[in-house]
């Protein structure tokens, strides 16, 4: 007798959590595991191929057929559902995602990741504060949901408010201490402030918890290249403060419409 639903979407998500810190070897046996697991069902068995077409052979194409063939057959699951709006917003189809994000929140009114992929939907298109609103919602269904509470700081960050950012990735951090995103996005505002010590030893902190992550590479190079001055001439930083001044004026008109 092979899992319940339930069952396999707690190996969804322990699957998620592997390949996201890195552990492929892992991360791929659970996966084929959840594939076996699910030969009886064939709208997750499909899932779980689309899965493996994205993480193990990197095939987006392959993986969209499968994920669309599960959704054919699992159109009033709302799992199912939220998943094919996750593969659109991590492909740039915000606007598709976000059809699919509604549906599964009418097939399951209580789904706070719904909510929260929604707002990461919204917050990709430039509409931060509308994002907040439905960040908030995906918190006030769960407390615990440190994603939703990491992106309403990113969200405030986009705005130019990095001071409230940074309460807001401390609280994520509050509820999960090994959130290396939250860490990176902290350090990231700690440097926006100027903060360029305190911000290079949470960039560190984030690359310990994730050795793989390579925002947190990249933004650490530029701090510490920041703080040695290297390249740097005063036009530069005329021109990225201005740049930076720019396009946060720009986030919050479009925020105000």
């Amino acid at each position: 007798m092979g899992a319940s639903r339930n069952e396999l979407r707690e190996l969804s998500s322990r699957i998620d959590a592997l390949f996201d810190l890195g552990k492929r070897e892992e991360a791929a046996t659970l996966l084929n595991r959840a594939i076996a697991d699910s030969a009886d069902d064939s709208a997750y068995n499909l899932f779980f191929l689309g899965e493996a077409a994205g993480y193990l052979e990197r095939d987006r194409k392959k993986q969209r057929s499968y994920l669309l063939q599960a959704y054919q057959l699992g159109e009033n699951d709302p799992y199912i559902v939220k998943n094919l709006g996750v593969y659109y917003l991590i492909n740039d189809s915000e606007r598709k995602a976000i059809k699919l994000f509604d549906k599964a929140i009418e097939l399951d009114p209580d789904d706070f990741e719904s909510f929260r992929n929604k707002g990461l939907a919204l917050s990709n298109l430039g509409r931060e504060k509308k994002a907040m609103e439905w960040f908030a919602q995906a918190v006030a269904m769960n407390p615990l949901d440190y994603d939703a509470i990491r992106q309403t700081g990113i969200s405030l960050s986009k705005l130019g408010k990095d001071v409230e950012a940074i309460e807001w990735f401390r609280k994520a951090l509050a509820v999960n201490e090994n959130d290396y995103d939250s860490m990176r996005q902290l350090g990231i505002s700690l440097a926006m402030l100027g903060k360029y010590e305190t911000a290079v030893g949470v960039l560190k902190l984030a690359l310990s918890v994730n050795p793989n992550d390579y925002e947190s590479k990249r933004n650490l190079s530029l701090v510490l290249r920041k703080m040695s001055g290297e390249g740097e001439t005063f036009l530069s930083r005329l021109l990225n403060y201005l740049g930076r001044k720019l396009a946060s004026a720009w986030r919050r008109l479009i925020n105000q419409l």
